[in-house]
């Protein structure tokens, strides 16, 4: 009941900062919101629609036609124009939110233990049209999802985001299923994989010796072939961009730093 209060409070704080036009940025937009009727953004959304702001408390009903009020998950994009100089983005979800400006990571409170908690980060823009882009996902019980942002002070134009050479990571699946087993008790426990892993009794099958040896999944997701090395950017806002090289587990139920 306390963390419902004190979302209320900061959404009506932000809803406060819009009306005295604080985040004159946001005036006019229009965001474009795709629903997902489970929590990983696979497949087509099942329902769509527009909103001028990001400003949601569905408490945990269904937000949508078609969508349940546990695991889904939305994305939501507008492009806005901004004058240049430091901005400060605000967002509070329940459960997790990833924002990204012209595809580099501001904001990201996936797998952080970040449900409920207010997120604030400082931001520099070049003068125009900039693209913003917001995923959510809700697992359970409370749901709710602000974002706002607001120009701080005026500031010479940052570096152009670069052209990232490897992709982002994808995003870590709350449930997954391979030949050797089901992991979705692993994935909600935040277990090693060989706790989950089921020898299939075919010749080419690993062993549980070898799955123990492997470091524990991080990004969780099926993957295929097993011990095929992959490079994700980890971080694009360093320059240059910090990538990090995974490999898929013999499970095939995800990947892990190698």
């Amino acid at each position: 009941m306390k963390r419902i209060l004190y979302a209320l409070c900061i959404a009506a704080g932000l809803a406060l900062s819009l009306s005295n036009g604080i985040a004159t940025a946001q005036s006019g937009n229009t965001w474009n919101v795709f629903y997902y009727n489970n929590p990983n953004w696979a497949g087509n959304p099942v329902f769509t629609n527009t909103a001028p702001t990001l400003n949601f408390n569905w408490n945990g009903a269904s937000p949508a036609p078609n969508v349940p009020g546990t695991n889904w998950a939305l994305t939501a994009n507008t492009s806005a124009y901004f004058n240049g100089g430091q901005y400060q983005f605000d967002a509070l979800a329940d459960d997790e939110v990833l924002l990204t400006v012209d595809n580099a990571i501001v904001i990201d409170t996936r797998g952080q233990n970040q449900v409920g908690k207010r997120q604030l980060r400082q931001y520099g823009l070049s003068a125009g049209v900039h693209n913003l882009q917001v995923y959510y996902r809700q697992f359970g019980g409370t749901s709710y999802l602000y974002l706002n942002w607001s120009y701080l002070k005026p500031g010479p134009n940052p570096p152009a985001p670069p052209n990232l050479q490897h992709p982002l990571p994808p995003s870590s699946a709350s449930t997954v299923t391979t030949p050797f087993g089901d992991y979705t008790p692993c994935i909600q426990k935040n277990i090693h994989q060989s706790n989950c892993f089921v020898q299939n009794g075919a010749w080419n099958s690993p062993n549980l010796g070898s799955i123990q040896m492997e470091p524990q999944i991080t990004i969780w997701g099926n993957c295929s072939p097993a011990d095929k090395d992959v490079i994700w950017t980890v971080d694009p806002n360093t320059r240059p961009p910090r990538t990090q090289t995974f490999r898929c587990s013999k499970t095939l139920a995800g990947w892990f730093p190698s």
